[in-house]
This record gives C-alpha cells, structure tokens and sequence, in this order.
C-alpha cells in the first residue's frame, strides 16, 4: 500500500467529507492507497513532507513564490464559501457594516488587502475596522466577546452558532464580486508526488471524487461516516452542516474538483497588480489528473 500524507486546512470537518466517505468505503485502498490525514493544521499552511496539502489560494501562492513545490490540483467546493460571520445584534450584513466595529483577523498581508478592498468597494472605511489579531479557535466564546465579527467558512462555524442558539449574520464575500470567488480551499501537491508517480495522484483523486459525489448525493449517510473521524462533535451538528456542505462540491456537469480557469486567474491576477506577488508562479493549477 502506498501511504499518503494528507495536510488538511483545518481540522476534519464538512469541507473534507468526501475523502472520509473514500476512506470508509475502500475507494482509496482499492487503489492500494493508504492515505493519513493531518488535522491539526490552524490558519497556517504545513506543507513539510506531505503529498497533498489543503490552503485557501493566496495562501498557496504565496508560498508557491516563496519556493514551496507545490501545484494546486483540485478544488474543494465550486463556489468560495468564506465570508463574515457575526451576531445578529452587531448589524452586520455587508462589508460596509465592518466600520468600526471589531474584526478578528490573521497576520497575512493578503488579508487585509482583500478584506479591506471589499469594505471600501463596499462605501465602508477599512481603516476604521477595529482589528483584534486572533486565529479564532471558539468561535461563540469569541464573538460578541473578544470581537464582533470573523471570517469564516459558512459550513461550519456558521452551524456551530445556530445550535447553541445564537442570532446571527453571514455574507459570502464571493456576493460582492468574482475577485472574492477564489478557490478556498484549494488542493494541492508536492511536484516530487506529481513528477514521480503521477498515477499515485490520479488515483488519490480519482477516489476522493468517488467520496465526494456520494457525498453530494447521500448528505445523511455520508455524514455518518464522518462522525468517525470528529470525535467530540455533536452528529446533530455534523448532519445539519454536511446539509448544507454537500450542495457545494459538484460543478454542473456532477464532477468535484474542477478550477475554472477564471477562477483562479482572476485573484492570481490580482495579487500581482497589488503586488502581493512580484510574478505569477509556475505551475499554479491544473486539472489534468482529476477525471476526464
């Protein structure tokens, strides 16, 4: 069997279902595939010794510029589901709504840039948001605490929320324009993966979509077969977020993983006219070892 090591953006939850649903049903070993799967992963990209590595795109070009080998070969979802999460009595339901008020936020640079450019866009005023540096871990111990509001994936904190009985708000920055639909997160793998044994990653992949096809399809089921793997978390919560989750992996034609040219280009453009990046990376995407 050859072994995997898989980094996840985060810890398990709804945004991996599908390869939790390969992993239980025997795709990947039917391809004599052993993957491991690394959850412990908060807010920062970990891309030492693994296969495959999961990162929202600016954060997978960044480090692609700063020499990580990297390529990114899927997609997670089809649309970006990543936006502001807060409590319904902050009065938040734009990015204009941001101004003064307390935004948790990471140390990146690219951050603020698209934040920020989202609030203006929007006739708000970044340079009023009132900024706490957090890499939110407890998100009902934090908002309305610590800060009133947090980028989220809507999938999951979103859900959190709502069952411990919290009001709340959500906007997808990807309503406010294309530039904020980027691939988040992305998949991607090491070129000794890619350029070594190719048929390895086919065969990853080629699996994984077998997961997160059942998955789109059987939202209850596969929800089941995740709770395996998240220890601790309520099912009730698992199942209402798998719900939402599973309408999100597929594009028109019923396949996962997909980029869409567009997509990717439009953000990666971006940062290099913010010069976030001085030049695009080679070997950014492709979708040439997913399915035909």
């Amino acid at each position: 069997m050859r072994t995997v090591n898989v980094v996840l953006d985060w810890f398990a939850n709804t945004n991996h279902t599908g390869f939790y649903v390969a992993l239980e049903k025997g795709y990947f070993r039917s391809e004599g595939l052993e993957p491991r799967f690394h959850g412990e992963v908060h807010g920062e990209m970990a891309a030492a010794g693994a296969d495959i590595v999961m990162s929202p795109q600016p954060s997978l070009l960044l480090g692609m510029a700063a020499g990580d080998r990297l390529t990114t070969v899927a997609t997670l979802t089809q649309k970006c589901d990543s936006g502001i999460l807060s409590l319904r009595e902050a009065g938040i339901t734009r990015p204009a709504e941001l101004t003064g008020k307390r935004l948790t936020h990471w140390r990146q640079d690219w951050f603020h840039r698209i934040v920020g450019k989202a609030v203006n866009d929007d006739g708000g005023d970044y340079s009023q948001v009132r900024l706490v540096q957090k890499d939110v871990g407890d998100i009902e111990a934090t908002l309305g605490v610590e800060a009133d509001a947090t980028w989220i994936y809507k999938n999951w904190e979103y859900f959190v929320m709502r069952q411990a009985g919290k009001e709340v708000n959500y906007f997808a920055f990807a309503d406010f324009g294309e530039l904020y639909n980027f691939c988040a997160p992305g998949v991607a793998a090491s070129h000794g993966l890619i350029d070594t044994e190719p048929q390895v990653l086919r065969a990853f992949l080629g699996a994984a979509e077998r997961g997160f096809i059942e998955a789109a399809a059987d939202p209850d089921g596969s929800a089941a077969l995740l709770e395996r793997h998240m220890p601790g978390w309520d099912a009730a919560l698992i199942r209402a977020s798998q719900r939402y989750a599973s309408g999100l992996y597929l594009d028109a034609a019923g396949h996962w993983g997909r980029i869409r040219p567009e997509r990717w280009n439009t953000l990666a453009d971006w940062m290099v006219a913010e010069k976030l990046l001085a030049a695009r990376p080679s070997r950014e995407f492709t979708n040439e070892f997913l399915s035909r």
